[in-house]
């Protein structure tokens, strides 16, 4: 079934320090091969994966990480248990140590069971990695997170940020979905889900198509790339991602950013408000409120507030920052009330 897959593009000769503006707005996913190459922990890693962690550890200052440690029969999958009471893994805090020698006791034992480090904070617990492992971004500003795992199978989501993730140790495959699949994924519940965002409840490797025939159109649009040490993959905001590490010890490092400036605030909190009033609304009403949508927000130009004069355009015309913090308050002392 992999096989099928459209290959992601892959760009070659990029430098970390020198990543084009059209990669970094570019609407598809793109593998960068060879992006982090030349970074220590990757030459290290070159070694062995025991290397690589060594180099990281260099770094590491004892800060506690969130782990996911899986059941003896999950094989791997961050997921739900078998009757959805649930989720097949257990929530830990851990040490990074601890986490990196528990996964090399799974392999030695031949265990399955998934054990990862998910979005530890690289500033937070590594400080000093990036003076020698980075990427710079223009006037983007990054979050920067480590992870780390054995043979872990993460399900298709997606992240509203932009991202580039960076494998330096071990090597990943990306399955990627565009966002217009969303109806084709079968996506669980939004608020209860294994890693935060919401997840696809099909298993790629073994679909059942009878359940969800719509995931054989999904497939039908995936794009497939298998990243090795040194290399990285650009993800659009809004890409459904299904990640699985391929190796018995893998780590990467991924930056996520906005395009929007963040005293905006998330499109998030304006999709929770929706599914709290609008969805709760008879159809009718419903209907008047996604022309109001349509109107003003998704195919919204000039042109249609020509009548207005341009001093009295408000919320309507180009807002500062002063302008955005005067309405989030407004908006704020309404949902007090």
């Amino acid at each position: 079934m992999l096989d099928n897959m459209q290959p992601i593009k892959t760009l070659n000769g990029i430098a970390p320090d020198a990543i084009p503006q059209a990669v970094l707005e570019s609407p598809v996913p793109l593998v960068l091969k060879g992006l982090v190459k030349d970074w220590p922990i990757v030459k290290a890693a070159g070694q062995s994966a025991e290397a690589g962690y060594n180099y990281l550890c260099q770094f590491y200052n004892g800060e506690l990480v969130n782990t996911a440690i899986g059941d003896s029969d999950n094989k791997g999958a961050i997921f739900y248990n078998q009757d959805f009471s649930g989720f097949a893994y257990e929530r830990a805090r851990s040490s990074l140590t601890n986490a990196y020698n528990n996964i090399k006791n799974l392999h030695a034992s031949g265990s399955a069971r998934a054990y990862y480090v998910d979005s530890a904070p690289v500033d937070m617990c590594v400080p000093g990695f990036r003076a020698h492992n980075d990427l710079q971004l223009g006037q983007f500003v990054p979050r920067v997170s480590l992870w780390m795992g054995n043979k872990t199978i993460v399900s298709a989501h997606h992240d509203i940020p932009d991202n580039i993730a960076c494998v330096v140790i071990g090597k990943r495959r990306f399955v990627l979905f565009p966002p217009n699949q969303l109806n084709n994924l079968y996506i669980g519940p939004l608020d209860f889900n294994p890693a935060g965002p919401a997840i696809s409840m099909v298993d790629l490797h073994n679909p059942d198509f009878e359940k969800y025939p719509r995931y054989r159109e999904a497939l039908a649009h995936a794009q497939i790339g298998e990243l090795d040490a040194g290399d990285a993959i650009y993800i659009p905001s809004m890409w459904w991602h299904h990640v699985e590490g391929l190796m018995p010890f893998n780590l990467m490092v991924n930056y996520w950013w906005t395009a929007f400036p963040s005293y905006v605030g998330s499109p998030q909190d304006a999709f929770t408000h929706a599914l709290m009033n609008i969805r709760t609304l008879p159809e009718d009403e419903r209907q008047h409120w996604k022309n109001m949508f349509d109107h003003y927000i998704f195919d919204s130009s000039p042109e249609k507030f020509e009548h207005i004069p341009q001093e009295k355009l408000g919320i309507l015309g180009d807002m500062d920052e002063m302008a955005v913090r005067r309405l989030r308050s407004q908006l704020l002392n309404r949902l007090n009330r």
